[in-house]
């Protein structure tokens, strides 16, 4: 008997088997056996033209290996390890045939009799794992019990396999499932199936097991399951429902097209038993390192009600929206990017899908191509801004937006500098440029009743030169000589009427360049001022209070420009009273404003910031016994005085606060508007002071708000804010947004984080508005959260209250249990407009996502 591990090559005749062998080692003792760790030494063999096998077989084992005395078998024990080209076997014991080329193996029952060491066989990128495994290296063919093969986010069970040799399976008893367990929660039985690996299962009858109770009554005559690790073209099944409005449907019907690596489409639509219909287009192109970019457009021809009642309506809506970011790898000079939201204003009163799109009253778009040139100051952007209100319709459109700029440049400062830096090397220079084109009007008439005339347009241009002088650290200097040229397309004239007692204003249709050179200078003081108080008790817990106090002083002059501006205004009688003459602009109706008046200028604004802190001591804090409290993070005051005006020159003060407390757990924020002028019988403001009418001593509180924020979480959930960025977004394709999910899936928590025990935010805002008599109050309070009860129960909620209305409002409760392959949801909005639930428990896994059961109410029936 011998003794050996190493190659065995070619199946040769015993004769040269042993002529060729390697002994590695003999017990004389026991024949049968070698104890020890056998090292994985290899024997060389030399090929032959008449082989079996193309390859060599390499092997090992850890405890032995023995060498029949026929010589035609190999026995490995612990560990073993077989190697034959791309296949790899391992297991706790392995019998190789050198004559027939066949393997076993299997694994070795321990002390207790459990099983250890079974099977593993690997084929290139093919590997499962089995009770025992029989494989011929020469056909390529196996037989295999009790395996388990994942393939994607599938499992597939079988009690008996064959491998035949184009690595394809044939399967008895089998099982398909998603979960990842040995013993599975559910699964489909198969009493017969075919795997094709990387493409499909193919099954014979088959039934659904959820905890081993088999439910016959859920049954396929057949299956066919893609295991595909690639995309492909396919239909897109649809979901069906029922509105009250439009009647039953089918939702999401369609086709999903692969083109290519880079880019893939899905055509789908909706129908409606009343009549109404819809069409949806999805594109998505992505180049790695290049640009990222999705479309989607949505059309629907919706029916209400019935023909010839009063309740009939027919109209159509539509929704458009694109996204293109470019990687700033791709070019560091360029970059074109785009984010598209644009829709009719009553499209998503019966086409959202979501509680945020329904509640979202704006909509904006910007499509952007910025350019720079490297290595000089100049940029160029080009874009297209949108903006719509879905309540009032109306939609600002600017349609282009050209810039050209400058960066600031110190002409005057020398490239090899050295010594201190004179004030004229302060000096700098820059140039920005615009041009316009842009219209407001409403959504109906922008396609169907807008012309170019309707838009408003010009181009404006400016070259600022100005410097900056500063003196004890605490004054600023800034003077600027500003040139500002604008293009304006027509320009307006006024005049009086007699015959028909009017103001007549005439549009002159001819293009006109003003402009203007405005010296200006302005000084700004911000001292800091600090105040102090210790408290010298030893045993106090308050060490000191401090008082931060930042008041500023500035003033912004430009002389009279005289002729330089005159020219541009004009007077026109405003009344049949020839002595009632006004001032006007002749481009008033102009996109640009010109940058001065007739006359001088002079403000000085004020400013007063306060913050005051406290030290405390803290004896359990080991690194030191003082804590600094911030008890008044800000209280800001700001005013104005125009020097030059002709009455009431001083402006609203306005205020504003902050601060926190307990560990930045509750914020508390106040602003407020008080206006020191008096309002005659009519509610006009007039040049007199408040405290000088009589019954009033304080000036007017106009405005203002407090707001009061209060927010709990456990510990955990403060540490890992923030670390799961990005969760949401890559759980979903492109299309599932779109998809029949979506609808379901937005009264649900997409993302459920199980690692937060709990968390709880309170917001309560108050307001008080009386800019004249009368006065308005409204008071909402605002609360959302989360409670963890267990690992795998989570619920959270969010609502508000309305004070003035005594009413809840946007309120949604949201339940979600993880039941480890499968997920239950419970969705309930109890009040409102999309008052509504949504109960649903489906498989976890993408691949099974249909095999759901749902109950639900939608807010549509509520219409």
């Amino acid at each position: 008997m011998f003794f050996t591990k190493g190659v065995i090559g070619n199946s040769y005749t015993n004769n040269y088997f042993l002529s060729n062998i390697q002994e590695v080692a003999v017990n004389n003792t026991n024949p049968d056996s070698i104890s020890g760790k056998v090292n994985s030494d290899t024997l060389s063999t030399k090929n032959r033209e008449n082989s079996l096998i193309n390859e060599k077989v390499s092997y090992s084992a850890d405890d032995s290996i023995i060498l029949s005395r026929d010589r035609e078998k190999v026995y490995l024990y612990k560990n073993a390890v077989i190697n034959y080209g791309n296949i790899n076997l391992k297991a706790d014991y392995i019998e190789y045939n050198q004559a027939s080329n066949v393997v076993f193996a299997e694994g070795l029952p321990d002390s207790t009799g459990l099983m250890h060491g079974n099977p593993v066989f690997k084929d290139g990128n093919e590997e499962f794992e089995a009770k025992t495994i029989k494989y011929n290296f020469k056909t390529k063919k196996g037989y295999i019990e009790k395996i388990i093969t994942e393939d994607q986010d599938g499992y597939l069970h079988s009690e008996i396999t064959k491998k035949l040799e184009n690595k394809e399976f044939n399967i008895k008893n089998g099982k398909y499932t998603t979960c990842n367990l040995e013993h599975p929660h559910f699964y489909l039985a198969m009493s017969k199936a075919k795997v094709i690996p990387g493409d499909k299962i193919i099954s014979g009858y088959s039934y659904l097991v959820i905890a081993d109770i088999p439910l016959k009554m859920v049954a396929i005559p057949f299956g066919l399951f893609p295991t595909q690790h690639k995309q492909t073209s396919g239909i897109l099944m649809p979901t069906y429902g029922e509105e009250k409005i439009r009647g039953f449907y089918l939702r999401d019907f369609g086709y999903y097209f692969k083109i290519n690596d880079y880019m893939d489409l899905a055509l789908s639509g909706d129908i409606f038993s009343k009549g109404s219909w819809g069409g949806i287009v999805n594109y998505r192109l992505k180049k790695k390192y290049k640009y990222s970019s999705t479309f989607s457009a949505k059309f629907y021809n919706n029916i209400t009600g019935d023909i010839g009642l009063s309740d009939y309506s027919k109209n159509t809506d539509f929704s458009v929206k694109w996204n293109h970011t470019q990687d700033v790898k791709a070019n560091p000079s360029s970059k074109f990017s785009a984010s598209v939201n644009l829709s009719s204003s009553s499209y998503d009163k019966l086409n959202s899908r979501s509680m945020n799109d329904y509640t979202t009253n704006t909509k904006s778009s910007r499509i952007a191509y910025t350019k720079s040139w490297l290595g000089t100051p100049f940029r160029f952007t080009a874009d297209l801004n949108h903006s719509q209100n879905s309540r009032n319709k109306t939609i600002d459109l600017t349609l282009p937006n050209l810039t050209f700029n400058m960066d600031r440049k110190y002409p005057f400062r020398k490239k090899n500098r050295s010594g201190d830096m004179k004030w004229y090397e302060d000096i700098e220079i820059s140039y920005k440029s615009k041009m316009e084109n842009r219209i407001h009007t409403v959504d109906s008439l922008l396609f169907t009743d807008t012309k170019f005339s309707d838009f408003e347009n010009g181009f404006q241009h400016e070259i600022p030169v100005r410097t900056n002088i500063k003196i004890l650290n605490y004054l600023n200097i800034s003077p600027q000589v500003k040139y500002t040229g604008i293009v304006y397309p027509n320009s307006i004239s006024k005049s009086w009427d007699n015959t028909s007692n009017t103001v007549v204003t005439d549009t002159i249709n001819k293009l006109d360049y003003a402009q203007v050179i405005t010296p200006s200078i302005s000084f700004s003081l911000s001292p800091r001022l600090y105040g102090m108080y210790q408290f010298k008790d030893p045993d106090s817990k308050i060490v000191a209070v401090r008082h931060v106090l930042s008041p500023s002083v500035s003033l912004n002059f430009r002389p009279d420009l005289g002729k330089m501006v005159d020219q541009y205004y004009g007077e026109y009688q405003a009344s049949d009273d020839v002595t009632d003459v006004r001032e006007y602009s002749y481009f008033a109706n102009g996109m640009y404003r010109l940058p001065a008046m007739p006359g001088r200028s002079g403000v000085v604004s004020f400013g007063l910031n306060n913050n005051i802190e406290m030290k405390v001591r803290t004896p359990d804090d080991t690194t030191s016994n003082v804590k600094k409290i911030k008890l008044l993070d800000k209280i800001n005051f700001s005013t104005s005085y125009d020097l030059f005006a002709d009455s009431m020159k001083w402006r609203p003060i306005r205020m504003n606060s902050s601060t926190s407390l307990f560990d930045k757990k509750v914020n508390i924020n106040f602003t407020g508007t008080i206006d020191p002028y008096a309002l005659n019988s009519i509610g006009k403001v007039y040049d007199k002071f408040v405290w000088e009418t009589p019954g009033s001593k304080l000036p007017r509180f106009t405005r203002f708000d407090i707001s009061v924020d209060f927010k709990l979480n456990s510990k955990k959930d403060s540490e890992n804010k923030g670390n799961n960025s990005g969760i949401e977004d890559n759980a979903r394709t492109f299309y599932d947004k779109n998809s029949r999910q979506f609808e379901e899936q937005a009264m649900m928590i997409d993302y459920v984080d199980f690692d937060v025990p709990w968390d709880l935010n309170v917001r309560y805002k108050f307001t008080y508005s009386k800019p004249i008599f009368e006065s308005t109050i409204s008071q909402t309070l605002s609360f959302s959260g989360n409670v963890s009860l267990t690992k795998n129960w989570k619920i959270s909620m969010r609502s508000n209250y309305d004070f003035e209305r005594k009413q809840l409002a946007a309120t949604s409760i949201n339940i979600h249990r993880d039941l480890h392959c499968w997920e239950m949801s419970f969705g309930w909005v109890p009040v409102g407009v999309r008052k509504s639930y949504n109960f649903r428990i489906n498989v976890k896994s993408s691949i099974l996502k249909d095999l759901q059961l749902t109950k639900r109410k939608s807010w549509r029936d509520n219409l």
